[in-house]
């Protein structure tokens, strides 16, 4: 074998053993976010917890990472990188995803709630102190600025 064909099948073998990162990234904006219901909303924003969650738990010890090290060590900083890439555009995900349900007055998720109770409540059933609370949450999360948090406060008060 030549030192060229060499190279490239060092190359393809690196390729091929780094694209075996497995975490999913999401998409941060999907089209046609903005006209999805608040219960929509919420089930996207539980998938973006979840995906998180995943994404999180590959940069541990498993058995795909223990394979990654025996046969190719390189490969588990590619999986790291990508888990990551993951939990960043989740992380992005949720903070549009909590916006556009704090403009349609839905309540959040809490991470403390599994993906698959999320409450369904849709703006009109929510009562003032609710809204509020859901608000605050998302303020001591960082997810709005206190610009956000001081007018969305103001607009609750002033509804019945």
């Amino acid at each position: 074998m030549n030192l060229r064909t060499q190279y490239l099948l060092g190359a393809l073998s690196v390729g091929a053993l780094a694209a075996c990162a497995t975490p999913t990234v999401v998409q941060t904006v999907k089209p046609g976010d903005n006209g999805l219901s608040c219960a929509q909303l919420q089930n996207e924003y539980a998938d973006a917890e979840r995906l998180r969650t995943a994404a999180d738990a590959e940069k541990s010890v498993t058995g795909g990472n223990v394979v990654r090290a025996i046969f190719f060590w390189p490969a588990i900083l590619g999986t790291a990188a990508n888990a990551n890439e993951a939990i960043a555009a989740a992380d992005t995900r949720k903070v549009g995803l909590s916006n556009l349900m704090n403009q349609k007055n839905c309540s959040i998720p809490s991470p403390a709630q599994p993906a698959d109770v999320v409450r369904a409540a849709e703006p009109a059933s929510q009562s003032q102190e609710m809204r509020l609370v859901d608000l605050k949450k998302l303020f001591d999360a960082s997810l709005i600025s206190r610009e956000v948090y001081v007018e969305r406060q103001k607009v609750i008060l002033a509804t019945p």
